[in-house]
């Protein structure tokens, strides 16, 4: 889990600019490195905000697998797909090549919103999508579920005062069926803290040789935590932090 550090660190170094190859084959503008003071705005979550980086394609590909294998409790055809915090959309697309029943990326930096629109637009006129797809500007913490199973994706988007309010307001909605992949999970504590969060697995994702080559920064010992929301409250929780496991053997 130290993903963060590194990048934080790699601002300073002159590099060679890398093009990912996701980004070449498909004409699409997925990379870089954006810090965090880089995309304030007067929306009071941005403070919160951990920066953008994009997820490697063979990492997503690995967090559904694990998730596919859980396996989920209704056919992926039937779940709706929500990024949290979905940047410049490089997991929304990869999603979108699945048979979910639709595919969401949440966004709150408008500017970020309208990469991944655009994104999203040169994807789906190359016909790459199999599901509706559509990116929506909004701040994760407040959205209302679609109805149906979700599973939801976060790659560490936002720091503990969104996260904790994602819990809350998820909780208040009472999901009947919720999976949750959440990669880098620096937030686990106050997600296995709850009585509704059963953990699937927590992994660490190998990297294709091509992925690790174009990634400038990336932690080989970054964590993949999946999550099943399990049952409605019978009572408020308390939002607080308790020992994260190690990734399993």
């Amino acid at each position: 889990m130290r993903t963060l550090k590194r990048l934080f660190q790699s601002f300073g170094r002159p590099r060679q600019s890398r093009l990912h190859p996701f980004d070449r084959a498909h004409g699409t503008d997925t990379g870089g490195l954006i810090p965090a003071d880089r995309l304030r705005t007067p929306h009071p979550s941005s403070a919160h905000i951990t920066a953008y980086y994009p997820m490697s394609p063979s990492r997503f590909q690995g967090a559904i697998d694990l998730w596919l294998r859980s396996p989920p409790t209704h056919p992926i055809e039937q779940h709706t797909f929500v990024d949290l915090g979905c940047g410049k959309g490089r997991a929304l697309l990869l999603a979108s090549e699945l048979p979910f029943r639709q595919a969401l990326g949440v966004e709150l930096h408008p500017r970020l919103v309208a990469i991944a629109r655009r994104n999203l637009c040169r994807w789906q006129a190359a016909h790459r999508d199999r599901c509706p797809t559509g990116v929506l500007q909004a701040d994760a913490a407040d959205l209302r579920l679609p109805p149906g199973p979700c599973l939801l994706y976060l790659f560490h988007p936002f720091a503990e005062p969104v996260t904790r309010r994602l819990i809350n307001h998820l909780r208040s909605q009472q999901p009947a069926s919720l999976d949750i992949i959440y990669f880098n999970p620096e937030a686990a504590a106050l997600w296995l803290n709850q009585p509704e969060i059963r953990l699937l697995w927590s992994e660490v994702l190998p990297m294709s040789p091509e992925d690790a080559a174009a990634d400038p920064v990336a932690n080989p010992d970054d964590l993949c935590h999946g999550y099943r929301w399990t049952r409605p409250p019978n009572e408020p929780a308390e939002v607080q932090p308790r020992s994260i496991p190690q990734h399993s053997h």
